[in-house]
């Protein structure tokens, strides 16, 4: 898995370099245009920009060829090769490191959705998730409706 994403990491430096000179420098809008473009003109699907909020962005990528063919209701990131391509691209863009975290795997004809942004915020999310799990696992157990 982690030679996976490593892979993909290295081929989204190359992809951001073949969108702009210096994908840093476009506009948000026309920065994701171009990404999806390239997505499409290689095979690879295409991607949506979504913001969250001011630290967090969200992609979803339709026909990722990771995704395409692994239906399955098994739980968990899948896409590790994705996640290291839009880590590779987001960091080239963003000039510094750029977190990426998958939270649902499109496993087939749906979307596979990534949130994206600094190290200190996906670990924030992270956080948040597992707690969130841990509450209604409690909740779960004492019989208390959320």
């Amino acid at each position: 898995m982690r030679a996976l994403r490593e892979a993909g990491y290295r081929a989204g430096v190359t992809i951001a370099r073949a969108v702009a000179e210096d994908p840093g420098s476009l506009r948000v809008g026309a920065f994701w245009k171009a990404v999806s473009a390239s997505f499409e003109e290689a095979g690879l699907g295409s991607v949506r920009y979504e913001g969250v909020s001011p630290s967090i962005g969200a992609v979803s990528w339709t026909d990722s060829p990771e995704a395409s063919g692994n239906q399955t209701d098994r739980p968990g990131a899948r896409c590790h090769f994705a996640a290291g391509v839009l880590a590779g691209l987001l960091g080239q863009a963003a000039g510094k490191t750029v977190d990426v975290l998958e939270i649902r795997c499109g496993a087939g004809d749906r979307a596979c959705w990534f949130l994206f942004g600094t190290v200190a915020s996906m670990r924030a999310v992270q956080r948040a998730a597992r707690d969130e799990s841990a509450r209604r696992v409690d909740a779960a157990a004492t019989g208390v409706q959320l």
